[in-house]
């Protein structure tokens, strides 16, 4: 369906799919340049002397953004979550989507202008935007939206004490330097500029105490400022190293799931193992394993094949199979040298962990215990790790 492969090339972005990473890459180059564009826009030397070329590429790059844009409503039914599966609802509940309010953003000051004239320095404002398309394909710009969404709580009540040491300090202040310095401290407005400048550490210098007990204050700002400012730093690490923590584990629990060897596994057995696996990447040629060393691991395969140098010959193992469990099994070193013939994905299970394994999931146990004894004796000591 047409349709759905145009979902797939601007939605989706599969890492095998060649069409999607070359439209991917081509959108983020353009979003690139634009910026640049407007940039020395701004130089009026190159303004003056480029403005046809200037012109001429920004109206491209809308016509491009605006065909982008168009596909992603029209395609957006295809959304797997079924959000937007209504033909209409769906289309413009997904019309006021943050993303989708960007993508317009970066190409609706170009049209308005033709109705509604306005300084094109404002306009250059708008384009500047364009630049925030780029978060839909940064992960790490969306792990910061998902970070503030699920500190949202944590971060209003830290803003909330910042906002009431503001006011509270600051009318102090104001009660404090009103009379010696009229201007500068009018009203406690006035003085929040300086609370602001100071709890935040900057210090400006064009609003200062000059009072011995407006300094005195002024020190015990600062000093509060240093922690306080802290707090929300902190608060967004925090959520930063949770955040990466719970995507690298949903990433090793999809790739434990699609081990055949623990496919019949409840997702709560899945979990247990995922905690105990650790991903490894190979690129091709690379080995894996070398014939003689200690066996103190063994390896599952989620994506690649490898090669498993025997004395009877090579053999070839690929996505879902496993090897390296004689040797931890039969306390015995490598037999074998395996070499990746492939960019190959492994989960690492170390002989601790296998024997921990194998205690509280004595039917995978006995089930690996099995297909080695029938490597052993059909290949023999040599046939496999």
């Amino acid at each position: 369906m047409i349709r759905k492969r145009v979902f797939e090339i601007v939605e989706t972005s599969a890492p095998g799919d060649r069409v999607s990473r070359t439209f991917d890459a081509f959108i983020i180059i353009l979003i690139l340049l634009n910026v640049f564009a407007v940039s020395i826009e701004t130089v009026d030397s190159i303004h003056e002397r480029h403005w046809a070329w200037l012109y001429f590429f920004d109206a491209f790059s809308v016509f491009v953004f605006t065909i982008e844009y168009v596909l992603r409503v029209w395609s957006s039914v295809e959304d797997l979550s079924g959000e937007y599966s209504r033909p209409i609802l769906g289309r413009l509940k997904y019309m006021f989507s943050p993303m989708a309010l960007i993508d317009l953003i970066a190409i609706l000051p170009f049209y308005l202008f033709f109705f509604i004239p306005f300084d094109l320095r404002f306009m250059r404002v708008f384009r500047v935007l364009r630049i925030l398309k780029l978060a839909r394909y940064s992960g790490a710009l969306d792990t910061l939206m998902v970070v503030f969404h699920n500190e949202r709580k944590s971060l209003f009540a830290a803003f909330t004490i910042m906002m009431t040491l503001l006011v509270f300090l600051s009318s102090i202040m104001y009660f404090l330097e009103r009379d010696a310095q009229k201007e500068a401290f009018a009203s406690i407005p006035h003085a929040m500029w300086w609370g602001m400048a100071t709890l935040t550490t900057v210090g400006y210098g064009d609003m200062v105490p000059i009072t011995v007990l407006g300094k005195l204050v002024g020190a015990l700002v600062t000093l509060l400022g240093l922690g306080m400012f802290a707090m929300p730093a902190a608060i967004l690490a925090s959520g930063f190293t949770r955040e990466a923590k719970r995507r690298d584990f949903t990433v090793t629990w999809h790739l434990v799931a699609r081990v055949p060897l623990f496919a019949h596994l409840s997702a709560m057995d899945i979990a247990d193992i995922a905690e105990l696996l650790r991903p490894r990447l190979a690129v091709p040629g690379e080995t894996v394993l070398r014939k003689g060393e200690r066996g103190d691991c063994m390896f599952f395969i989620t994506s690649g094949e490898v090669e498993i140098d025997l004395d009877r010959g090579p053999i070839h193992l690929t996505t879902g199979d496993y090897f390296g469990e004689i040797a931890i099994l039969y306390q015995q070193p490598r037999t074998a040298t395996v070499t990746a013939r492939t960019s190959c994905q492994f989960l690492v299970l170390d002989g601790t962990d296998f024997t921990d394994l194998l205690e509280r999931h004595p039917g995978l146990g006995k089930e690996i215990s099995d297909i080695a004894a029938k490597r052993m004796q059909a290949h023999g000591p040599s046939r496999k790790d």
